[in-house]
Order: structure tokens, then C-alpha cells, then sequence
């Protein structure tokens, strides 16, 4: 039954995501959840994430080895021995309590919140005592949830990088002493820099104090394009570049 009053609704954040279920027209019954490939050891902090779901408005935090449940006029519950089973384009998480089970189907494909519009970096699948499964959006635990468009501030969004993402990088400290490889980059105030393009930034967007979201006009080779990338510190000297879902390539930082 769709609920209507909006006080009666869990904090904002626990509202954001999710695509509409994916069930063909006239059909009464959800997608079957996929089946596992291959069974990993039990959830660590490094497979934590958050799925969020509509309409049941469900949210659902993988907290190391316990799946966090919170919906709507709902109480808690906390599932254990979450376990860890990869997929095809994801990770599959099953976990108990007492009086059931959650399976949490997490795919590596972007989704857009079909009430916010806010943009997730993945896909996910909720199953709750076996009914479902709800399709919503997923994000990791330590991303901040995604700000709809048209909500950010004069403070939210720029387009200039961060002083603390300047400077040259590459592949390694090899090839920053031979003076660069194919995978060079210099970062500056309002350009990104690459072997062989460079990217004028239209759009900043801080996601924490060691990640911005990158979005820049591009031009190399005769052609021009616009693309998004993720830029995150992992530590003083280690500039990850990429996507939300981790898909990317790591550069060390060369002394100047």
C-alpha cells in the first residue's frame, strides 16, 4: 500500500533512491533475485553499502557482518552472518534474524532516484522475507548520499579543483623520475592534463574532504567529448581515478 503523508516518512536520507521495480506490463510478479557464482567469506567493512528503495521506502546498511533494515512505520531489525557471494556485475549479501532473511543484490550500473533524481554509482535489489525483489539505487556506506540536481548551492559545486589535488602525477615513481608515461596527469586549478587530451572542468561537486566529482569538456586527438570522473585521495600521495564503483586506475604523486 503506497503511503502518502510525507511526516510520516523516514529523514530525508533514507528516503533518497531508487528506479522503479523493473516488472513487465501486467505482470504481478518482480524479477527473480539472480543466483550467486561463488561464495566469499563473511562481509568485511570494505563491502559495506546502503540500498534504498521507494515505494516501500526501505533502507538497507551493511554494517560488516549485519545487514541494518529501517522502513517506514517499521522497527528496526538487525540481520547477522551477512555473507558475501559475487556475481556476474556485482556482489550478492544474505543475511538472518529471527524472524527471517534480507538478500541485498548490489550491481555495478549507475542509477537515477525516480523521486529525487539524485545519481547513485550502482543498482540495487532488496529482498525481504522472501518478498521481492524491490529495486532501488546503492551507494557505499562511506559516500555521502548524492544531492539532487538542482539543490546544490553556490558553495556545493565550482569548477575548480581543490589545492589539495594539484600537481603532477603517474603511474609510478619510476615513471616520475623518466619525466612521465601514457598515464601522466597534471592537475591544475581549472584544467586536467592527460598524455594526451586535456579537460576543462564545467562542474566540481565535493563528495568529502578526499573526493570531487569531475565533470569536464575534453578535447584530444581531433575530437571533444564530456566525461565524469571521480578523483579521491587514498592518502597525501595516491590520487585514485575513475567511477563511484571503484572501476579505475590509481597514480602516485611525482615531486616537482
Amino acid at each position: 500500500m503506497r503511503i502518502h503523508p510525507v511526516h510520516l516518512l523516514l529523514p530525508a536520507a533514507l528516503l533518497l533512491a531508487a528506479c522503479q521495480p523493473e516488472i513487465a506490463p501486467g505482470s504481478a510478479t518482480a524479477p527473480a533475485t539472480p543466483a550467486p557464482e561463488a561464495t566469499a567469506p563473511a562481509a568485511s567493512s570494505d563491502d559495506d553499502v546502503v540500498v534504498s528503495t521507494n515505494e516501500p521506502f526501505w533502507q538497507a546498511t551493511v554494517e560488516g557482518d549485519t545487514v541494518v533494515l529501517r522502513g517506514v512505520d517499521a522497527p528496526e531489525r538487525r540481520f547477522t552472518g551477512a555473507r558475501v557471494s559475487m556475481t556476474a556485475d556485482g556482489r550478492r549479501i544474505d543475511a538472518s534474524d529471527a524472524d527471517g532473511s534480507v538478500v541485498l543484490i548490489v550491481r555495478r550500473m549507475r542509477c537515477e532516484d525516480d523521486m529525487s533524481g539524485a545519481r547513485f554509482p550502482m543498482t540495487g535489489l532488496l529482498t525481504i522475507d522472501g518478498r521481492g525483489p524491490f529495486r532501488g539505487c546503492a551507494r557505499p556506506a562511506s559516500m555521502p548520499v548524492p544531492t539532487p540536481p538542482g539543490e546544490l548551492g553556490d558553495d556545493d559545486a565550482s569548477t575548480t579543483i581543490p589545492d589539495r589535488f594539484l600537481g603532477r602525477w603517474d603511474a609510478d615513481a619510476d615513471a616520475c623520475r623518466s619525466g612521465g608515461s601514457d598515464m601522466a596527469l597534471r592537475l591544475e586549478p581549472g584544467a586536467l592534463r592527460f598524455h594526451e587530451s586535456i579537460a576543462t572542468p564545467t562542474s566540481v561537486l565535493p563528495l568529502d574532504n578526499d573526493a570531487v566529482r569531475v565533470t569536464a569538456d575534453y578535447e584530444g586527438e581531433g575530437q571533444t567529448w564530456t566525461a565524469e570522473r571521480l578523483l579521491r585521495l587514498d592518502g597525501p600521495d595516491t590520487l585514485f581515478v575513475g567511477d563511484d564503483a571503484g572501476e579505475g586506475v590509481s597514480r602516485v604523486r611525482c615531486e616537482e
